[in-house]
This record gives structure tokens, sequence and C-alpha cells, in this order.
């Protein structure tokens, strides 16, 4: 997939912008921090994910008083058909969000992955480290990518986990009786069995040459291994389903003491081990970078081969990050992909690149190194 061309309308620090990619497989936009740099990045990924990549809010991306932002891109798939993605968000009167392909109002399923993208944020770095809700959105925004199926599912477990939650409240403060979480409970449980299964089968197929890709990368490591971490012990949709169900069960006090729901695919956690221990536990700073780097590479093949598209790869302030060797390896194993990315200065090893220069919310045209 490429990217042929950006407009942006009152997005951010960008009140109207139009950007006309190269043919360059490198797309360098530079600039100074706070410029609008990885903004650009943002927009193009809510065209890819329905959503900040950064996890804010919509009225954070709308132009300051500005009562709606519009982000539009036309793309090419490898097979040479071109497309139109259209993202309207309005937050004022009223917050609504309207996604167009080919200038046709679609749900938000099919939206999503229509452009795959894969992203590399500076707070990717902290993967491991950080909170389990970041490495549970890992797998989400992997898997949605390739499956609306899944996208629906996991959209339907929110609601219904936000419903639950709100009994538990109700029951607490005695306005409701315990047993109305039956129903909740088969239908949390019938949602959580297809999420769940979903992610450990995507575990299961990034622990194929996730080994592989640390090594290439530099690490001499006798093995190394994604694990994902729940309640459930089962392996299929019915067991897991009547398993999550029974936990939910004794979990019940609890749950409405805390007001919370204590188990399901919002619980769950995964994380990479060598040696029987955990990252955090034992890796240096390089290490934890040589294994984000790694999944960075498995997430590009994954999407390649599940979706017979190449993706877009996304890279905000990568290079700044890494070292010259890690810098020449992405470029050289990204050939024939596009890749977007940011950065303070014009690097090296960007040979080829088409270089944009951002300034306060203003892209100048490119240029190529």
């Amino acid at each position: 997939m490429r990217i042929l061309s950006l407009d942006l309308e009152q997005f951010r620090n960008y009140n109207r912008q139009t950007i006309a990619f190269g043919d360059s497989d490198i797309q360098l936009f530079v600039g100074q921090n706070g410029s609008g740099k990885t903004n650009l990045l943002e927009a193009l990924s809510i065209l890819s994910l329905t959503q900040s990549c950064r996890g804010k809010e919509e009225q954070d991306m709308v132009e300051w008083e500005k009562s709606h932002y519009r982000l539009t891109a036309t793309v090419r798939s490898d097979s040479g058909e071109m497309s139109k993605l259209e993202v309207v968000s309005e937050v004022a009167p009223r917050r609504r969000k309207a996604f167009f392909i080919n200038d046709i109002r679609s749900p938000t399923a099919s939206m999503v992955g229509f452009l795959p993208t894969v992203t590399f944020l500076p707070q990717d770095l902290l993967l491991f480290s950080g909170a389990p809700a970041e490495r549970r959105r890992f797998l989400d925004e992997l898997l949605s990518q390739v499956s609306p199926q899944y996208y629906e599912s996991l959209s339907q477990y929110q609601k219904i986990l936000q419903q639950r939650n709100a009994l538990l409240k109700r029951i607490a403060a005695g306005n409701d009786r315990a047993s109305v979480l039956d129903i909740w409970d088969r239908e949390l449980a019938v949602k959580a069995s297809t999420i769940t299964l979903a992610r450990l089968e995507l575990i299961a197929a990034l622990n194929v040459s996730f080994l592989e890709e640390v090594r290439s990368l530099g690490e001499i490591w006798n093995d190394a291994v994604l694990r994902y971490e729940r309640k459930t012990q089962s392996h299929t949709v019915q067991e897991m389903q009547t398993e999550l169900m029974q936990i939910l069960l004794t979990n019940r006090d609890r749950d409405i003491l805390l007001q919370s729901t204590s188990a399901g695919p919002h619980r769950e956690d995964w994380q990479v081990f060598r040696d029987n221990r955990s990252i955090p536990s034992f890796a240096s700073r390089g290490q934890e970078r040589v294994a984000i780097l790694a999944l960075l590479l498995l997430q590009v093949s994954y999407l390649e081969l599940r979706r017979g598209e190449k993706p877009v790869i996304l890279l905000d302030d990568a290079f700044s990050e890494l070292d010259d060797e890690h810098q020449q390896f992405l470029l050289q194993t990204f050939l024939g992909h596009q890749v977007i990315m940011t950065a303070t200065r014009v690097p090296e090893n960007a040979e080829g690149a088409g270089v944009f220069f951002v300034q306060s919310g203003s892209v100048i045209n490119p240029f190529i190194r």
C-alpha cells in the first residue's frame, strides 16, 4: 500500500495542509520539536485505525477554537487500485465521527486496516516496562487490521464490560440484585473467548520467528518467547466461555465490593521471556530496544502475510533512538515499503528520501536527498 496524498483540515496545528508524497520509499518530515511532525503521523494513524496512535481524545486533535477536523488520503494498493479515505470528527455542537471509503460512508470495522500501518513511537520503547494496557493495545491494533470480526468483538466486549461495571455499582449501592449479573456474565464470556483465542493465535504466530529476528539484530540469545498471561486455561471457545463464567461467579462478591470486573481480556497481559525471566527483570535498555525492533519487524511481516498488502511504516523520531547499525538494518529490511518518518535533522543514511520541512504547522514541498 502507498499513500499518495494527505489533506488536513483543522487538525492539531494545521488549518489547511495538502501533502503530495513522491515516489521515494522513504518520506522524511524534518523540523524542530513542537513544529507538528508527529501530528502528521497521528493523522495517518487515524485514517488507518480510526483513532489516535497517541491515545488522545477527539477534542485534543481539533484545531484550537474549531468544531471539527477532516482528514483525507489518496492511497494505492500493491495491485494498483486507487482509493480515497476520509475521516470527519465533530466535537461541537455534538460529538460524532464518520468514515468514508471512496466517498461512501463506511462502518468503523471496514475502515480499520483498509490502509494497513505499523507505527513506532518513542514511548513504544517502554512497552515491556509500561502498563499492561499498552501491551494489550499492541495486540488489538494488529488483530483489528486483519480481522473486522475481531474489531467488532472487541468493541462489543468493551460495551458489555461498561454495562457490567455500571451494574456492579448499582448492586453495591443496593439498587439491584446480584443475580442480574448472570446474563451479563454470559454475554461477556462469549465475546471474551473470541478475543482471548485470537490473541493466543497471534502470540503463537509471532513466536515462530521472534527469536530469529532478535538474533538478526545482534543479540545472541539461547531462547526468547512471548507468553500470554490469563486466568483461564482452556483453548476452545465453548470451554473458555464456561471457565470464564465460573471465574466471574467465584469473584462476584469481590467484583461487587470493588465495583469492577476482575477477569477477562481487559485484565490479561503478555510479556517476553528469556530463560524463564521476563524482559523487565533482566534486560538492559539496549536489549529491550532490540526486542521492540524485532516485534516491529514481525508486525510488518504479519500484516503483509495476512492482508496481502505491504503496510505503510510510520516511524516517529526513530533515528534519534537507534544507533547507526540498527538504523541501516531497518532501512534495508523495509526496502519496497513506504516508510514515513520524522526527525529533527536529515539523517546521513537517508539517501533517496523525499524530504519535507515542517515549520509551525506548515509543510514545505519536498526535495529528493
